[in-house]
């Protein structure tokens, strides 16, 4: 064996000296640039002050969802173009931004975590579509619940986030496919999370948390391509292969054309005109699907993770119905799976399994309880404090939704909609008249 080391030793010995110190100088370079950006990308983030803001629906709201698609437009302007020295040197990252939907007790309420800077711009995107809302400064609900342990709270939690079930191109129902075309009325499947969320005990809390993340325009190039496959465009047909068998096909295909095919075959014959797609063989259902890809592609997108918790004391805690609500609720904007590969489906919101805070044994159950519940406790304390600190890089990897999409899960219940105990403007305020008297001195 010592000899098997030794001569382990020699091989890496020589690799080293004849220029694999290279390589390995390489990589611990690479190494230390890893470490030196997340130092001073943290460094950077802990100095930012964050405003918590409480979000009031008017006490009558007759707008659509598409007010808050406009409002969700006009934040995009969160993305900010950084310069070399401000990501290199500073630290500095795209931002984002968290928009909460909370029910305490059954009183379900709104609010954002934002930069300052960004707080005009929230606040004009809101007045500008809902003149009669309220927008205040309030105490972050964190900060109420007593520091979480899961062997030592009095309380206890169940988390979990929803991904895509499909690529990024694909988008959710929105709620343009629930308007009625001709009674000018919308059935509102997000209603239903609004129905749950008031309908918990006094003592339970339930979080829905969006972290909004806006992007550019950079991922659409693939996006556009995978659309022009879906339409059969000859030219795009062949660029999911990968790279070697890409340029071995450019290359070794008109080579064997020209040893195999005879002459007067390759000089005489006419060159079939290739279709420019394959459109007019695809089923209407098969268009509808890629018109509503090409339209996810008009809207300007976010990244977006959704994470969700329901809290309550260890002697109550039931998680149950309100999660099967919420998990429902979310459901009514995908679609069934067909069955084949998905290609021509729309996409659809689920909890991913492999993350929430539920782990199953893998073959015996009593010998397991130890591992279990670690991994159990594990989860918890991650998902509590991923979602306390609202932090971007923990968690899965984030979906890619449209204004639209946001905007359906993300809106003010229309006054048809009966929602129990969400919190309404009860007083509306008025800006005085321009040529109100005023008597000096008073």
């Amino acid at each position: 064996m010592f000899s098997d080391f030794t001569a382990i030793f020699a091989d890496v010995s020589w690799i080293l000296q004849h220029g694999g110190w290279v390589v390995f100088g390489a990589l611990l370079l690479y190494m230390f640039y890893e470490l030196y950006l997340e130092h001073i990308q943290l460094e950077w983030y802990n100095g930012l002050k964050w405003v918590f803001l409480k979000i009031t629906a008017p006490l009558e709201n007759e707008r659509s969802p598409l007010a808050f698609e406009n409002i969700f437009e006009q934040m995009h302007a969160v993305q900010e173009t950084l310069s070399l020295a401000e990501v290199y040197i500073e630290g500095q990252f795209q931002i984002w931004f968290t928009w909460e939907i909370t029910s305490i007790g059954g009183v379900i309420g709104n609010y954002v975590r934002i930069l300052p800077k960004f707080r005009d711009a929230l606040e004009s995107s809101i007045y500008s579509e809902f003149p009669g809302a309220e927008i205040t400064e309030a105490e972050d609900y964190f900060q109420k619940l007593p520091p979480y342990d899961p062997d030592k709270s009095a309380y206890d939690i169940f988390a979990f986030s929803f991904r895509y079930i499909n690529r990024n191109e694909y988008p959710i129902k929105t709620y343009k496919l629930f308007e009625h075309p001709t009674a000018e009325t919308m059935v509102d499947p997000i209603a239903g999370l609004w129905e749950a969320l008031g309908k918990i005990s006094p003592y339970e809390m339930f979080i829905v948390q969006f972290v909004l993340r806006p992007i550019g325009n950079e991922w659409k190039k693939h996006a556009v391509e995978h659309v022009q496959r879906l339409k059969g465009v000859p030219k795009y047909l062949g660029h999911h292969e990968d790279g070697i068998m890409k340029w071995a096909n450019l290359f070794l295909t008109p080579a064997f054309d020209m040893i195999l095919r005879p002459d007067f075959e390759t000089k005489n014959s006419r060159k079939q005109e290739e279709p420019p797609s394959l459109m007019l063989h695809l089923s209407e259902g098969e268009k509808q699907i890629i018109a509503q890809v090409e339209n996810k592609l008009s809207h300007w997108t976010y990244q977006t993770k959704i994470h969700c918790m329901y809290v309550a004391p260890k002697e109550k805690f039931n998680p149950t119905l309100p999660l099967r609500a919420v998990i429902g609720a979310f459901k009514a904007f995908g679609a069934a799976k067909s069955g084949g590969e998905g290609l021509y489906e729309l996409n659809t919101l689920k909890p991913l399994l492999r993350r929430w805070t539920k782990v199953n044994y893998f073959m015996f159950k009593d010998w397991e309880r130890p591992i279990t519940k670690f991994r159990v406790n594990w989860r918890k304390r991650k998902h509590f404090k991923f979602m306390k600190n609202r932090f971007w890089l923990h968690g899965p990897a984030p979906n890619i939704m449209s204004t639209e999409e946001i905007a359906s899960l993300i809106h003010f219940p229309q006054t048809m909609v009966k929602v129990p105990q969400i919190e309404r403007v009860q007083v509306t305020k008025e800006q005085p008249p321009a040529d109100l008297p005023i008597v000096p001195g008073i």
